[in-house]
């Protein structure tokens, strides 16, 4: 099958995808445990790309202030895993959620979840999306750059939607 060069479309991802399904595997993986092997390595190469977006954010619209810290992989509670890297900052841990379910502001999260039920592993914001983790070498890792700030950038109007425009540090200059 042929496929035109995509210019502005992510299909790498998306075509594995497509492949894994036909296949049953995972990246070429067949069983639960291979598969999470797989994951695991995925996060490991994603690490670096995930935490350089976070630090970024926290530059342009944080000042700084922000702490970007790596969860996981761990247990989700359900026999999957689940890998949060997330960004918190002073103003965001003192707020509470003023539209929306009544509780603790959240912090700003790039999620890479493996539910139990999924026959592979998600790439998502704490609201939003659902991207194929088909990570396997640096180059993949890299790849996700664009998705990656686009949840982040959700993320963060996700929290001025929830909350108020002032939340953000950047918006008091």
């Amino acid at each position: 099958m042929s496929h035109p060069i995509p210019s502005t479309v992510r299909a790498d991802d998306l075509l594995r995808h497509l492949q894994d399904l036909r296949s049953g595997t995972y990246e070429g993986a067949m069983s639960r445990g291979a598969k999470e092997g797989v994951y695991r390595q995925g996060i490991t190469l994603l690490r670096s790309v995930a935490v350089e977006i976070l630090e970024e954010a926290n530059t342009l619209f944080l000042n700084g202030t922000g702490k970007v810290q790596m969860i996981g992989p761990e247990e989700d509670g359900s026999g999957g895993l689940v890998t949060r890297f997330e960004l918190s900052w002073p103003e965001q841990r003192a707020a509470r959620v003023m539209r929306g379910p009544n509780g603790p502001l959240q912090p700003v999260r790039l999620v890479v979840n493996y539910s139990q039920g999924f026959h592979h592993p998600h790439l998502s914001g704490s609201t939003a999306g659902l991207w194929p983790f088909q990570v396997t070498s640096a180059a993949d890792a890299e790849r996700q750059k664009s998705v990656l700030a686009a949840i982040v950038e959700l993320e963060l109007h996700q929290r001025i939607f929830e909350t108020d425009w002032r939340i953000l540090p950047v918006s008091r200059q």
